[in-house]
């Protein structure tokens, strides 16, 4: 049983510091960032990274799920760059 916790917390561990970008069509039409991460603050920096600096937050939500004393919490922020996109730093 105690290998079975610390296989999943290692896995659990593994996600920490997660944070991905993906370019889509907000709400009024024009193209937006979806910033998806485990922290607030790593939400910011992969915001400021694919933006190439400054960004205005369009929307936000986030969501906590747990199970046996393990949680974890995904985060989403839909972003409009003010400056040019930078290309390389999201997903298609």
């Amino acid at each position: 049983m105690k290998f079975f916790y610390l296989v999943l917390l290692l896995s659990f561990m593994g996600h920490l510091g997660c944070a991905s970008a993906q370019k889509i069509v907000g709400p009024d039409g024009t193209d937006n960032i979806l910033v998806t991460c485990d922290s607030v603050e790593l939400c910011y920096q992969k915001a400021t990274e694919v933006c190439n600096g400054t960004y205005k937050i369009v929307n936000s939500n986030s969501n906590t799920s747990g199970y046996n004393g393990i949680t974890g919490t995904s985060i989403n922020l839909l972003v409009k760059c003010d400056k040019e996109v930078v290309p390389d730093h999201y997903e298609e």
